[in-house]
């Protein structure tokens, strides 16, 4: 019983929960994102992680929108809008080949944790 008591008053007190499946790491470059009409444009990537990233672009994109970006790792990988806030946006990369995942989690352990300002 106390064991539930603890983490019941553990949640109550981090509202916040982590959704994600890999942690978030600071990631400032500029990166292009091509749309399905053949249409590239430029962006500023925020953050970066295993399976995806944030970058804030003036070009309207819609959630779903499938979408190529370059340079990822020296690489250009597919993706999908998964969330847009203004104009930034969170990509969600897909099916990474295995060697390009591994190049993404090696750059991703040089650097620091992202920390938004919720988690202030």
């Amino acid at each position: 019983m106390a064991a539930e008591v603890q983490a019941s008053e553990l949640e109550a007190s981090n509202p916040v929960q982590e959704r994600r499946k890999h942690p978030r790491h600071r990631y400032i470059e500029r990166l292009y994102v091509g749309k399905a009409d053949g249409t590239w444009f430029t962006a500023m990537t925020y953050e970066i992680s295993a399976g995806g990233l944030s970058a804030a672009t003036p070009t309207i994109l819609a959630v779903g929108d499938k979408v190529s970006l370059s340079p990822v790792v020296d690489k250009r990988v597919e993706a999908i809008v998964r969330r847009k806030n203004g104009a930034m946006y969170g990509f969600e990369f897909l099916d990474l080949p295995p060697q390009i995942e591994a190049k993404i989690v090696k750059l991703c352990a040089t650097l620091p944790l992202f920390q938004s300002l919720i988690d202030s």
